[in-house]
């Protein structure tokens, strides 16, 4: 179900004016009028019903009545992306907010191109971006953006973990026998995946991965474009957890 996404600088009122990008996409792009409702959420994940009250020629009034959060199934999941080169990063975060992915976090490592300073000045882009894919798709979460990170700061913005916390690392070689449908086999509140750029990750850091809790994934041998390597690990973690109940032996 498509839900529209009020704008951050929505204060929680009953009535919201919207013009811009957000009266086209409602007016030009859904042709809504006055009168139509759809649903939507803020940026805090409350859940809203909009009815249009006026309809001008450049902006459009909204009525605003809450509902309270909207539910979302399944453990949240964060993708910690390596920054890889040009634009490849807008197509990662479109295809992340389809996906219902909560979170994502541009990371450098040590084969990224660009530097932590020139990422820092699309992060508004990419924000926009997220909030496009997400009303398109009809996804569970709205996806938080944040700011770049370095490589060695992945286990202090993850934070604190207890066993219902999982970290997969994809790697280009299988590094380990064990499959993801093992790892998430058991019970898990969140999932940290980490996805490198070209060149994938280094050796160092797979070993520091490791020493913070994180286990190595293998998506097979075929070379996956930097693009698509995040889609096809967020996929398979998102399936696995989505039919994990209806699993059976074969015969």
């Amino acid at each position: 179900m498509r839900r529209f996404v009020l704008p951050e600088s929505y204060a929680g009122g009953d009535f919201v004016e919207l013009e811009d990008e957000d009266f086209h996409y409602l007016c030009r792009v859904r042709r809504l009028r006055e009168g139509d409702s759809l649903p939507a959420v803020d940026r805090r994940g409350l859940s809203c019903h909009l009815t249009l009250e006026k309809v001008g020629r450049r902006s459009c009034r909204v009525r605003v009545q809450k509902k309270g959060n909207f539910p979302v199934e399944g453990p949240a999941i964060t993708l910690y992306q390596c920054l890889p080169k040009g634009s490849k990063f807008d197509t990662i975060v479109r295809q992340a907010a389809e996906l219902g992915v909560g979170r994502v976090v541009p990371v450098e490592s040590r084969h990224s191109v660009p530097g932590l300073k020139d990422a820092a000045g699309r992060i508004d882009r990419w924000r926009r971006i997220a909030r496009e894919g997400f009303q398109q798709s009809g996804a569970a979460r709205l996806p938080e953006i944040s700011d770049p990170i370095p490589f060695r700061n992945i286990p202090a913005d993850r934070g604190s973990m207890d066993e219902e916390s999982l970290g997969i690392f994809f790697h280009q070689e299988p590094l380990e026998t064990t499959s993801l449908h093992e790892y998430l086999s058991l019970r898990r509140k969140d999932i940290a995946l980490v996805v490198g750029p070209e060149g994938g990750l280094a050796e160092e850091e797979t070993v520091f991965l490791r020493s913070a809790d994180f286990v190595p994934a293998y998506l097979g041998p075929t070379v996956l474009r930097t693009e698509t390597a995040p889609v096809f690990a967020v996929a398979a973690v998102r399936i696995i957890l989505l039919e994990k109940e209806k699993w059976k032996l074969a015969q």
